[in-house]
């Protein structure tokens, strides 16, 4: 009896084990996780915008003198100078100037950032540097790296 009693648990433990345990009764499978940073970020694109607006990537107001400027200036899809590798700190201001002679847009990556480019006309992107780490500043059609930021602590 005690053996039959022993198989009986073994079977119960078994079920349950396969079941899921835990008592629940809804077999949807748990979501996945996911991260979420602490800024919010917007896309800002030069076609409705006046040259002189200032558009920021955070939630965040920017507002009076960046508190630094960088300037890139590509032709013939290369960048004059070499590809530019400004360094800010967490917290700066930022403004960078793109003068392209062609492409469509310019993208800051990581801030999710984007401009048209129109030659004779240098793009603007202003952001808030929140984010530490290494950012490619990208010309799209024709594809090229033309800076990379990297914000400091």
């Amino acid at each position: 009896m005690i053996v039959r009693i022993g198989t009986l648990a073994l079977v119960v433990v078994l079920g349950l084990a396969a079941s899921g345990c835990g008592g629940s009764t809804d077999d949807t499978p748990p979501a996945p996780t996911t991260t979420a940073t602490a800024e919010t970020t917007e896309t800002a694109t030069e076609d409705t915008a006046p040259e002189d607006t200032v558009e920021t990537t955070t939630a965040s107001e920017v507002v009076g003198e960046p508190d630094a400027t960088f300037r890139v200036v590509v032709r013939g899809g290369q960048v004059t100078g070499g590809i530019q590798r400004p360094v800010v700190h967490k917290g700066d201001d930022v403004l960078l100037v793109i003068d392209a002679s062609g492409g469509e847009y310019v993208h800051l990556h990581g801030y999710d950032v984007q401009k048209t480019v129109v030659p004779g006309k240098p793009a603007r992107i202003r952001f808030k540097a929140t984010i530490p780490g290494r950012f490619e500043v990208e010309l799209h059609n024709p594809s090229v790296v033309i800076a990379e930021v990297e914000v400091r602590p």
